[in-house]
């Protein structure tokens, strides 16, 4: 009786242990869904629109099934990319909360030690403040000028410095200016 008292708890831990490590491995939907994100990007045909992607990634995200780096940095590329529209003339996010929400997710990758997020970090907070504020950060972001069909960069925040552009992989200031005109800030 001693015996099967002994080996029982064991037996417990093994099965915990288990399935301990079967919810750390990485999601494969969002493992397919980043795929079908960048393959779009490519000019690949998809079967899924960037909205139908989002909507699949959100209630994942939400109900915790991002776990490890891979699954944040995958869950944020297909958030990064919350599709644009016209309005009165300028461009606007469907839902911009999303890059804020991408931003978090790389972050929290990048911390874990996946290195693919770096610049994403940095992309991720540009892409929120230009559709929620009008400026950016880092200097991620560029626009097509509707007037001349050149691309712009979109006003860049000058408290910012050449030593934390650097920490996400990001040209300096100077640089960026060289290769790039910025468009002049929005009258509020």
């Amino acid at each position: 009786m001693k015996r099967i008292r002994f080996w029982a708890p064991l037996l417990a831990l093994t099965f915990v242990s288990f399935e301990t490590a079967e919810a750390f491995s990485q999601n494969a939907l969002l493992r397919e869904l980043a795929k079908e994100d960048q393959d779009s990007r490519r000019g690949q045909e998809v079967i899924r629109t960037d909205q139908d992607r989002i909507k699949l990634v959100l209630p994942l995200v939400g109900r915790g099934a991002a776990i490890t780096p891979e699954d944040k940095f995958n869950a944020a590329l297909v958030l990064q990319h919350t599709p644009l529209t016209f309005c009165d003339g300028k461009l606007q996010s469907f839902s911009p909360d999303n890059y804020l929400l991408a931003h978090s997710l790389f972050e929290s990758a990048l911390e874990a030690g996946f290195e693919d997020a770096r610049y994403l970090v940095a992309a991720s907070i540009d892409r929120y403040l230009v559709y929620t504020e009008g400026y950016q950060k880092y200097g991620t972001q560029r626009v097509i000028n509707q007037e001349t069909g050149k691309e712009e960069l979109v006003p860049i925040d000058r408290k910012t410095t050449d030593e934390e552009r650097a920490k996400y992989g990001v040209p300096g200031l100077a640089e960026l200016l060289k290769e790039f005109p910025e468009q002049a800030p929005a009258k509020k």
